[in-house]
């Protein structure tokens, strides 16, 4: 098993806790992940399609041999070559996703501890085993990110503020937080996907591009 393959796995037991998933099939360097989600109903995640190309062609396959609506099946694969890997989905008949997302990792002791603006309180919970952090102003949640812990790891999910709220370091305060409770449970590297939104945030606080994902859609 190759770094990268590890890594990836690693992401995706972290996001499938996070979010409930749990009918996963690890085979023959494909992870079929059983979201469904509307609009998102199967997910192939291809390990290392840069050293496995031949992995690339059965996931474009499978995703479109899916029944369901336009769209519902998904390819994700984390790669150094975004633009070719992105081609090789266009031309096995797949719709490429247009916004850029990447694969980020950090050492935990590595990212900043921050203070949260006074007028907002912070609040960090076990919610089936994954750890959710709030930051809140008069009652109502501002802020909010998830974190769920495998193994050594600690796989961040779901971070986002409120568009009235932001500027003001509360997507920082609460990574902070996450990564902090994630900490005191022996986790000591940290996985996220980032948006184009999320990237200038995740390097602030000190996070490194692993790599880049790209994501097809069957038709």
């Amino acid at each position: 098993m190759t770094d990268r393959e590890e890594l990836v796995r690693q992401w995706q037991a972290g996001w499938s806790k996070s979010r409930g998933w749990t009918t996963v099939v690890d085979e023959d360097g494909l992870l079929t992940v059983r979201a469904g989600e509307q609009g998102r109903a199967m997910e192939y995640v291809v390990l290392d399609a840069d050293a496995h190309p031949e992995r690339l062609e059965r996931a474009a396959g499978l995703a479109l041999a899916t029944t369901g609506a336009r769209g519902s099946a998904w390819v994700t694969v984390v790669t150094d070559d975004r633009e070719a890997r992105a081609d090789e989905l266009a031309e096995l008949g797949l719709e490429i996703q247009r916004d850029k997302e990447w694969l980020m990792t950090i050492r935990l002791s590595d990212q900043p501890k921050l203070q949260l603006h006074p007028r907002y309180a912070l609040v960090s919970e076990l919610e089936s085993d994954v750890i959710i952090t709030r930051a809140t102003i008069h009652g109502a949640v501002a802020s909010s990110g998830r974190m769920a812990v495998v193994g050594t790891d600690a796989i961040a999910d779901r971070i986002e503020t409120d568009p009235q709220h932001r500027r003001r370091g509360l997507g920082s305060a609460v990574m902070a937080a996450l990564v902090e409770a994630a900490a005191a449970q022996g986790a000591t590297r940290g996985v996220l996907a980032a948006s184009k939104d999320g990237l200038r945030l995740y390097r602030s606080l000190g996070w490194k591009v692993a790599a880049d994902i790209v994501v097809g859609r069957s038709r």
